[in-house]
């Protein structure tokens, strides 16, 4: 095999390679030197020979054929003082009535602290006596038989345990619904970092109370020494805390994961104040709407009434978030990567009943963007703000809004078509931000003052406009306390207060009363229904100062 062939299989079979390893060794760095083993064994034999029929099974010969050398290695070279290399023997010869037992034996001794698993090794595994064991670990006799004694009671109480609340081993859950409220840093959010169903249950096997990496091991069945790696990426990312410096210290969650099992159903609750806007509120807003000749600002391609209505609702019920005002630094969090953000997921597991279909009032969190580039010659200062939800023709979420596509329309109302690269037009025109040479979002032109702050002045505006009611605000209060009642139990204690700020506060602003009111509004013929061009485009404002 030629080597620029070589070069390109070796790299088709890396990861396959190393998934091998890891089955073999069940531990990450045991498994890199392996993998390098195997891959300078298989690369070296591609520029040995000539055609190969079955590559698969040629590399998994190859594969084998290292793995037995590197067992044996281990074997005469074994190390007890690193824990990493002790293997425990598994018997094949034994009845079949033994298996349960010996594999559960397996299990629970997996489980123990990296020193209790080496003493139990050496002393039950290598035979060693308990002089021996203190004299190479350089510890007490009665260190040694203090751990024998506690890894014993341990592995007793681990092989016969009942099935518990949390047995995440049997049912393990998964993260159905994972964002963030803030700023993602340059690894992503919630969803990036929760990729395994593994790190799921590793958070959520320490939210409801405090728990120790043997008890963490416990909880989700798998070996310390295999979850270790992904614990300490989600301490180091905030998702976890580690909550004191101990020799063997507690960790817990702390994102709010809504436990669906405990919610109460809120649906009844956001449809009820969605009829109440659409009764109350909207028509009379509508009303003034249409009656002013400059539309409050607000203007849109072919100048289409009902289209700006639909950012209309937007704009309207965003302006309801000052019911009450939350400090979203008490519950914002650092990350390593420049995020700061609070996190958040759902959770369920395999048991729960599937839904029958998409959840008809789903909605992103408002999705904001903003630039303030002023110079002599160009003012691309903009603030825009939009939503997807089943009225839109986007799924993209936060990660396809991107602040350059909106500088890109910024730069396009000033210069035109000539002042983007092709590239930048063809993006901004496939997301439906300009169709036929015309703009589609909604445009806001506010007026301010030269330092005023743009970022904002569209629900100031409004606020002055269509000022709250007494009645609508009570009524806000109302609806936020009804609804911690109903979810407050979803959260353990050290997480209510974050989660109520997060889905029990300003509750008649929630994004997911966009499509209930677009809804109901649609029933009573105040609103009509959107072209397709409208709907990729619809519930993206476009705000900037009016010249």
């Amino acid at each position: 095999m030629d080597k620029q062939t070589a070069d390109k299989k070796i790299y088709e079979y890396r990861d396959r390679i190393f998934g091998f390893a890891m089955e073999k060794t069940r531990n990450v760095d045991q498994a890199d030197e392996l993998a390098s083993d195997i891959i300078c064994e298989v690369y070296r034999s591609f520029l040995r020979g000539g055609e190969i029929v079955n590559i698969d099974g040629y590399v998994y010969r190859i594969a084998r054929n290292v793995w037995s050398k590197y067992v044996r290695r281990l074997t005469e070279n074994r190390s007890f003082e690193d824990i990493d290399n002790v293997v425990i023997p598994y018997y094949d010869k034994r009845g079949d009535e033994d298996s349960e037992a010996i594999e559960a034996l397996r299990r629970e001794i997996g489980y123990l602290s990296d020193r209790q698993r080496l003493i139990v090794y050496m002393h039950y595994y290598a035979e060693l006596p308990v002089a021996e064991i203190a004299k190479r670990l350089n510890i007490s006799a009665g260190t040694v038989k203090w751990h024998l004694s506690d890894a014993r009671t341990k592995l007793k109480e681990g092989i016969t345990m009942t099935i518990n609340e949390q047995n995440l081993e049997l049912n393990p859950v998964k993260f159905t619904d994972m964002g963030h409220s803030g700023t993602p840093g340059s690894t992503g959010d919630t969803m990036n970092m929760f990729d395994t169903r593994l790190k799921q249950n590793i958070a959520f096997s320490c939210y409801w109370e405090p728990k120790t990496l043997e008890e963490i091991a416990r909880a989700v069945g798998v070996p310390q020494v295999y979850i270790s790696d992904c614990l300490d990426k989600l301490v180091d990312y905030a998702y976890i805390d580690k909550l004191d410096n101990s020799k063997n210290p507690k960790y817990r969650t702390n994102m709010v994961i809504t436990d669906e099992s405990k919610c109460g159903n809120t649906n009844a609750l956001l449809d009820n104040a969605a009829e109440y806007l659409c009764d109350n509120y909207f028509p009379e807003v509508f009303r003034k709407f249409e009656n002013d000749p400059k539309h409050w600002g607000f203007r849109c391609a072919d100048g289409d009434l009902n289209f700006m209505k639909y950012s209309l609702v937007l704009a309207c019920i965003i302006g309801f978030e000052d019911i009450e005002t939350v400090d979203w630094d008490e519950f914002s969090v650092k990350r390593p990567d420049g995020g700061d953000f609070t996190a958040y997921a759902t959770v369920t597991d395999d048991t729960a009943q599937q839904p029958g279909g998409e959840f008809p009032y789903w909605a992103c969190g408002y999705m904001n963007r903003a630039s303030s580039a002023r110079t002599e010659n160009s003012d691309r200062e903009f603030y825009a703000i939009s939503v997807d939800c089943r009225y839109t023709d986007r799924n993209g979420g936060w990660r396809d809004n991107l602040t350059s596509d909106w500088d890109s329309l910024v730069k396009f109302m000033n210069s035109g078509k000539d002042a983007l690269t092709p590239d930048e037009y063809k993006r901004i025109c496939d997301k439906g931000y300009i169709h036929d040479g015309k703009v589609q979002p909604v445009i806001f032109k506010a007026e301010l003052a030269e330092r005023e702050w743009l970022g904002g002045s569209m629900t100031r505006f409004l606020q002055n406009k269509i000022p709250m009611s007494e009645e609508l605000r009570a009524f806000g209060h109302t609806l936020d306390s009804d609804c911690f009642e109903l979810m407050k139990n979803a959260f353990p204690e050290h997480i209510r207060r974050a989660a109520k700020a997060m889905y029990c506060t300003n509750q008649i602003s929630s994004s997911e009363l966009v499509p209930r009111c677009v809804e109901k509004l649609l029933q009573k013929g105040e609103l009509k229904p959107l072209t397709d061009i409208q709907r990729k485009s619809v519930f993206s404002i476009l705000c900037m100062r009016s010249k």
